[in-house]
């Protein structure tokens, strides 16, 4: 791996905000809404969240491991990730008893092949991004990926089994390692990119727009040659073949969803150096909480659940609730901005010192 020594870039933590905001946003309408918008505003905004944010969120993972290990000797930095991996892993099982969508075990999954991943080329790392988008079609093709869905109401069945644990956290889950491994690769090439350069956050723009077009084109050209060719099938069965959402995560939802993180991360690049302190501020702080939010909000979402709250709202409203949410998280963030989150701290007790995803 190459030795990485530019400091840790703002921009990244105000990503990783937004990225947050996309959680806060897609699941409080999950949880809260009485119906998943499909079109107009609402729509679309459900859409760019629906697992586009986690694959910004996994994507700023890798960069902040790759970062984390630079600082390091190698026999060092292996011992950190791999106590770290132990306690995301731990998190994310207990977790799951309460949101099926965990990311957490992925995490621990990525942290633990760290050591030996950051070892690889730039190019062998790619490489393995682009296998594991290419795999996860094969594997469906092989192993029938609906066995433990109940798509009518996304609920997983059998996850406690061993054999449906194993499946769900490499195959079939929300957001198995296979091929959501891919992001946090690419998050590791990042970190090894002159992050400040012109050139760079103008390639991930323009990549970015490109990349999130072509799918989104390809997409509706591929639902209307069904249509046209296949009339039986019914639109969540076409949605599920050639559409860009995140179950079942197909090349063009991946294409889409590495398009709308380059174009975040490079309108970061951007912007963050020429926008006001009181704006960054907040957010770089909110981003080094991630774990913390991440967490919590799923805490909040859950006991709104049980309380009563489950599907009671517009979408629009629950929008608006995953927004008020998120502001909250900013304004806390911000006035205890000298100290760490509470999950990053225990990650701090538990694992060594040093920050955490970042």
């Amino acid at each position: 791996m190459n030795t990485i020594t530019q400091p840790r870039d703002e921009a990244m933590d105000v990503a990783r905000a937004v990225a947050i905001l996309g959680m806060f946003v897609i699941h409080a309408v999950l949880v809260l809404a009485a119906a998943v918008p499909t079109a107009g505003l609402s729509g679309f905004v459900l859409w760019w969240c629906d697992g586009r944010a986690a694959a910004t969120f996994v994507t700023l993972a890798g960069f902040g491991v790759a970062r984390l290990a630079s600082r390091a000797d190698a026999s060092t930095s292996a011992r950190l990730l791999r106590r770290r991996a132990l306690v995301l892993w731990t998190m994310g099982v207990l977790n799951l008893i309460v949101w099926p969508g965990d990311i957490l075990r992925v995490y621990g999954v990525a942290l633990l092949l760290a050591p030996w991943m950051l070892r690889w080329s730039v190019r062998a790392r790619v490489a393995t991004s682009v296998l594991l988008v290419a795999a996860f079609p094969v594997l469906m093709l092989l192993i029938d990926w609906t066995t433990h869905w109940q798509l009518d109401t996304l609920t997983y069945v059998g996850v406690w089994s061993p054999a449906g644990f194993v499946r769900n956290l490499l195959y079939d889950g929300f957001r198995p390692v296979i091929p959501w491994l891919g992001f946090f690769l690419m998050g590791t090439v990042l970190a090894e990119q002159a992050l400040h350069a012109p050139w760079l956050w103008q390639r991930l723009v323009v990549w970015g727009a490109l990349a999130t077009l072509a799918a989104v084109t390809l997409s509706w050209g591929l639902d209307r040659l069904l249509v046209r060719t296949m009339p039986a099938l019914d639109a969540l069965t076409r949605e599920g073949l050639v559409g860009t959402t995140s179950l079942p995560p197909l090349p063009l939802f991946l294409l889409s969803a590495a398009g709308t993180t380059a174009l975040l991360l490079g309108t970061a690049l951007a912007l963050v150096p020429r926008l006001s302190r009181g704006l960054v501020e907040p957010l770089v702080a909110t981003g080094r909480r991630a774990l913390t939010w991440y967490l919590l909000h799923i805490a909040v979402l859950m006991t709104l659940y049980a309380l009563g709250a489950k599907q009671q709202l517009s979408p629009p409203f629950a929008i608006l609730a995953g927004l008020a949410l998120f502001a909250g998280a900013v304004v806390w963030s911000h006035r205890h901005r000298d100290r760490p989150g509470m999950f990053e701290q225990l990650m701090r007790r538990a694992a060594g010192p040093g920050a955490v995803l970042r």
